[in-house]
């Protein structure tokens, strides 16, 4: 079963974001495995697993530690999460670069 699981922390930092970030990225694979789609921002982070493990696994092994580095706890953020029917998605190319110009 797919799964999409949404994590809301508006009170996350500009520096916490990067510092985070950086630990994830260089802490294992991007994207991590079992994960399927990922849309990131400073304050939401949208991501669609093949399975809930996978899911579990990333936050245990990677994300919770990342959040430690910068004194935080996952326990502080938002979380919600659905089984995924389906997923559909056009063409994404320039899509960052898009939403980087409109600042």
């Amino acid at each position: 079963m797919a799964i999409c699981s949404i994590i809301d922390d508006p009170a996350r930092t500009g520096d916490q974001w990067e510092r985070i970030s950086a630990h994830v990225n260089g802490s294992g694979p991007v994207p991590p495995d079992g994960c399927r789609l990922a849309v990131l921002g400073k304050a939401r982070a949208v991501t669609v697993w093949d399975r809930v493990e996978d899911r579990d696994r990333f936050l245990a092994e990677r994300l919770s530690p990342a959040y430690a580095t910068v004194g935080r706890s996952l326990d502080e953020v938002v979380r919600t999460e659905f089984e995924v029917e389906m997923v559909a998605a056009g063409d994404l190319a320039g899509m960052a670069q898009l939403a980087g110009s409109e600042t």
